[in-house]
């Protein structure tokens, strides 16, 4: 029933309200995250469904295994998520954080990191993907945990052709 009010209400404040929400949520991220790319002049990132599931794929397993960073304790990289989604990259980055409440403090808090950083700004991405869940993958916490897998295609092989 909770979940049916707060959809109600938000059809009811209407689509523009609900895209300058603070929420995290999937699209609030992606948003403010390509308003910054588009203030340093690059294009925007795309959600990539196979990069969606990638991410939630890698939030699941550190939640199952309860432990939280880039490498898991069996020393799985964490673009092994990518490869298993069959998403061919060229190159590929990822982005975690816990602990936040809103979108903007932490797209700031990322942005504030030199690594963060440079995979927002990077050009070598151009599509991602972006997990969320309440609290942390180790236990009950305060906000919630999000990763964000970036990457871009692995570029077909051109072939001459010669009459």
């Amino acid at each position: 029933m909770k979940r049916f009010l707060v959809a109600v209400a938000l059809l009811l404040a209407g689509s523009a309200l609900a895209s300058d929400s603070n929420e995290i949520t999937v699209e609030n991220v992606l948003r403010l995250l390509n308003e910054r790319r588009a203030q340093s002049s690059l294009r925007p990132l795309a959600a990539d469904d196979r990069l969606m599931r990638a991410a939630n794929d890698r939030m699941r397993h550190m939640e199952e295994e309860s432990y939280w960073g880039h490498h898991s304790p069996d020393g799985l990289s964490p673009f092994s998520w990518v490869t298993l989604r069959s998403y061919e990259f060229r190159s590929v980055g990822e982005n975690l954080a816990c602990g936040f409440d809103t979108a903007r403090m932490l797209v700031e808090a990322w942005m504030e990191s030199p690594g963060h950083r440079a995979n927002i700004l990077s050009n070598d991405y151009e599509d991602c993907g972006i997990a969320i869940i309440d609290g942390s993958t180790k236990g009950p916490a305060n906000g919630k945990s999000i990763v964000m897998m970036f990457a871009k295609k692995k570029q077909p092989v051109q072939r001459a052709h010669v009459n």
